[in-house]
């Protein structure tokens, strides 16, 4: 590439998510002349999981679809196939390199080239926006980093959007730090110091993806027929909507909009169907595509068959470079020319109009509405037998949580998804089962708000019990969620207020009933607008209630990019321990902090692992604290991470030999005969998820029985991913309980090992 080409290049933003196409050659022929109609600056945007129809026509989407009226419309577009994470690969390397999957970059690794090394090599700058990410370089395959666990946990930042990292080729330093918060985007508008290249991934909240606990979960895309729609996946579509309008509007209302030939695309990564074109045929279905530009076509339509792969070639034939794999079939695959060709029009910003209002209400079934069965008992292996549980309803039921008084008092909390007619299918609302010894019974619970509720934690207080989660609050934003069980049933009791746009609960733990913790975390309001007003960063929340009412409680936040707690434990009313993760420009650490009666503090990890990765779970063992959860990041990847706390340090030891290399450890404890015990899920490879090939979750059990840690040969029930939560010692047998996902479900799973 010349000089005067790099001159030229300033930005191309992209927004983007895609889907999944077939294995073809990489080919990189040398870098060639940019066009004469050279675009300074391009900006894709691309959202999630919805078609054609589903956007283009909706009155959900009105900044889309006024855009796509005033300016250009590709109305033959394409994804490449299904699920995202494959089109996010197709995008950068022109081919899915036999990524099927949503699975970690570090397992779905690529080692080969990508559009981001042809940038490295050309001397091109780059950003990747990241939406949710909480710091520049975050390695993480989520964040929050308290995901893939039971009940289900969607968060807000995925690397199943951000393709950057399944190619090794960018596990560098340089590429590293070019990955930043998308709040970044707005300092780089205003001061100019834009990259040539920028890939903004929009959160789960705003891409229309749906993303519980942090927002709503997925609908059910129209596919045309507006008469019906569904009113939750219309308010998904109108939260997207606005978030493009915004962004779009930011981006046309820079200075550098006006200087040169800009543009912004819109685009999804997938539709209804697999219907596709030009190289990825069956692909990812039609799409809507808008082309944004600032001197270029005004309400133009194009009608020529393109997909992802037509994107990546515009962009490499805009910058001089090579093609890769499918841009290089000519023939098949045609850049996007007639919407990019400048024509002298006038430069302006965009407007930004408010979508539509709609509500999702959630009507609590009361008891009797819902059929409640039972699940089989399917025998058992390695001393774990699977029992049966109750099934609420047909839909999907799920326990994460699980805590005992007694062998004959024990409780289990989670959510399921009602199927009666006058609730809301789309959305999970609260779980709680009791088991007395012998069988397990379904208990209703209350719900509130406007659409789900979801128990994350447990605390059983010997005939009293609290259950803790969070509910969406009438802004549509999760608030804190407290019930209690007085003997008789569960009530709702009002947390105590914060100053968050969002607060959610996933731990509690007592020593008496006038003794109980609750931690998790809270989000500070954002103030930016590709960040979103609800973008701020995370910090602990501690909540006491000292038998009269709850408090929130003061604890440490010692990563200066984000801070959460997942799990506590109470060994006495001065004694209390709590486990998460502390993120930031030091290091993204396990967080341990104890309250000793006077105040919360920070437990250091030392010795010659201080991992990177979080903690999931904590439990007390005679004189010491052990907590578990799972590395994480490119190269120690997600093993089963355990530590050792002795009141004044943390010891940590990474279990290789037992899952991995994408595990999540949700549960750990002592039985009473000196053995640690861990649970959660793991990935194999080689299992079958309903029965396609192609991997699986499968359930993780783990002891120190045999003095080192061994994997135990538990049942994993089901035809997909099976997944543990929490394990218990109910002093009559161990306990565990999660989910196994059938055809058509999930069903509640429910474990047990007797001594």
């Amino acid at each position: 590439m010349t000089k005067s080409v790099r001159t030229l290049a300033r930005t191309v933003f992209l927004i983007v998510g895609l889907a999944v196409g077939v294995l073809v050659p990489v080919v990189q022929p040398g870098a060639v002349a940019a066009p004469t109609n050279h675009y300074d600056h391009i900006m894709v945007i691309m959202m999630e999981n919805h078609g054609f129809s589903d956007i283009i026509g909706n009155p959900a989407a009105p900044n889309i679809n006024a855009l796509a009226k005033n300016y250009g419309l590709a109305t033959n577009y394409y994804g490449i196939s299904h699920p995202s994470e494959p089109n996010y690969v197709a995008f950068l390397g022109g081919s899915t390199y036999g990524v099927a999957s949503d699975n970690p970059y570090y397992v779905n690794r690529v080692n080969q080239p990508s559009l981001v090394s042809q940038l490295d090599q050309a001397g091109i700058s780059w950003n990747a926006y990241l939406q949710g990410a909480p710091h520049p370089g975050y390695q993480g395959i989520c964040y929050p980093d308290f995901c893939n666990g039971t009940p289900d946990k969607d968060p807000l930042y995925v690397s199943k959007h951000n393709p950057v990292p399944n190619f090794t080729t960018s596990w560098n330093a340089a590429d590293w730090s070019r990955q930043v918060p998308a709040t970044q985007l707005d300092g780089d508008l205003k001061s100019g110091n834009v990259p040539a290249f920028g890939l903004l991934v929009p959160d789960e909240c705003h891409d229309q993806h749906g993303d519980p606990p942090y927002c709503l979960d997925s609908g059910s895309p129209d596919g045309g027929n507006l008469t019906n729609a569904d009113p939750q996946d219309q308010r998904l579509v109108a939260t997207g909507d606005q978030y493009v309008g915004q962004v779009v509007n930011e981006v046309t209302s820079a200075p550098f909009w006006s200087q040169g030939n800009n543009a912004v695309v819109v685009t999804w990564d997938e539709g209804d169907n697999s219907s596709g074109c030009c190289g990825a045929n069956p692909g990812g279905g039609q799409v809507a595509t808008v082309v944004v530009t600032s001197h270029g076509p005004r309400g133009v339509q194009d009608n020529t068959p393109y997909n992802h792969y037509s994107l990546l070639s515009t962009i490499q034939q805009n910058f001089g470079l090579g093609c890769l794999a499918n841009t290089c079939d000519t023939s098949e695959v045609k850049p996007m020319t007639p919407l990019f060709q400048p024509t002298g029009s006038t430069a302006e910003p965009t407007d930004v109009i408010q979508p539509p209002n709609y509500p999702t209400p959630t009507p609590t079934p009361g008891p009797g509405q819902e059929p409640v069965t039972s699940t089989a008992a399917t025998g058992g292996s390695g001393g774990w037998t699977v029992g049966t549980a109750p099934m609420v309803g047909a839909n999907d039921n799920s326990y994460g949580a699980i805590s005992s008084a007694s062998p004959n008092d024990v409780w289990a909390v989670g959510n399921f998804i009602p199927d009666v007619a006058n609730s809301n299918q789309d959305a999970t609302i609260s779980l709680a089962g009791h088991f007395d010894g012998t069988k397990w019974t379904y208990t209703p619970t209350p719900n509130t708000g406007p659409n789900f509720n979801t128990l994350f934690g447990v605390a059983d207080l010997s005939g009293q019990a609290w259950a803790v989660g969070t509910a969406l609050g009438s802004n549509y934003l999760p608030q804190a969620l407290l019930q209690h069980w007085d003997g008789s049933s569960w009530q709702i009791v009002p947390a105590p207020a914060v100053d968050a746009s969002r607060a959610l609960l996933f731990g509690v733990s007592g020593s008496s009933p006038s003794d109980v913790w609750a931690v998790g975390t809270q989000q500070a309001p954002g103030n930016s607008v590709a960040g979103s007003d609800d973008s701020g960063s995370f910090s602990t929340l501690v909540e006491h209630f000292d038998g009269q009412r709850w408090t929130v409680v003061p604890a440490a936040n010692p990563g200066d990019a984000g801070n959460s707690l997942y799990a506590v434990t109470v060994r006495s009313a001065n004694d209390v321990w709590a486990v998460g993760q502390s993120v930031g420009s030091t290091g993204d650490a396990p967080l341990v902090e104890h309250f000793d009666g006077r105040g919360w503090r920070v437990v250091h990890g030392t010795g010659p692992l201080v991992p990177t990765g979080v903690l999931d779970a904590v439990s007390i063992d005679g004189p010491h604290v052990v907590a578990a959860g799972q590395t994480d990041g490119a190269i120690m990847q997600a093993f089963p991470l355990v530590g050792v706390i002795d009141g004044q340090a943390a010891h940590y030891g990474q279990l290789t030999g037992v899952g991995g290399p994408f595990s999540n450890i949700n549960g750990i404890t002592a039985d009473n005969r000196g053995s640690l015990w861990i649970t959660g899920t793991t990935f194999d490879p080689n299992g079958t998820y309903d029965l396609q090939p192609g991997g699986v979750q499968q359930t993780l059990i783990a002891t120190t029985a045999g003095r080192s840690w061994q994997r135990v040969d538990a049942p994993s029930p089901g035809t997909a991913d099976r997944v543990l939560g929490q394990v218990i010692d109910t002093g009559a047998q161990m306990i565990t309980v999660g989910y196994a996902k059938q055809p058509g479900s999930r069903e509640p799973l429910v474990e047990a090992h007797a001594p």
